[in-house]
C-alpha cells in the first residue's frame, strides 16, 4: 500500500513531502475528500520510471525488427555520421 498525504498537508509542508518522496523512494499519494487525487515521487523514481519506459519501447522495436546490429567501431562511426546528415549538423 501507498503512503498517503492529504491535500491539504502538501499546501503547508511541501519541503517535507518532498523530501520524503525522495527519501523513501515510493510515490506518496495526495489525497482530499478521502479520494486520491494524485501522486508526489522523487526524482529517482521519475528518472526509474522513465528508463523503464524508453527500454519498453527499445524492446518493442527490437521485436519488430526495427532495430540495427553494430559489430565493428567502423560501422558505428559510419551510423554516427549519418544520423548526424540527417539532424542538419554535417553537410552531405
Amino acid at each position: 500500500m501507498f503512503n498517503t498525504i492529504s491535500a491539504r498537508q502538501i499546501q503547508r509542508e511541501y519541503k517535507k513531502v518532498l523530501e520524503d518522496a525522495n527519501k523513501s523512494k515510493e510515490p506518496i499519494v495526495v489525497m482530499s475528500n478521502n479520494k486520491p487525487q494524485g501522486a508526489v515521487i522523487g526524482l529517482d523514481l521519475l528518472e526509474k520510471l522513465q528508463l523503464e519506459a524508453v527500454l519498453g519501447e527499445a524492446l518493442i522495436e527490437h521485436k519488430l525488427g526495427k532495430t540495427k546490429t553494430i559489430s565493428t567501431k567502423r560501422e558505428l562511426e559510419d551510423d554516427f555520421e549519418e544520423m548526424r546528415k540527417e539532424a542538419g549538423l554535417l553537410k552531405a
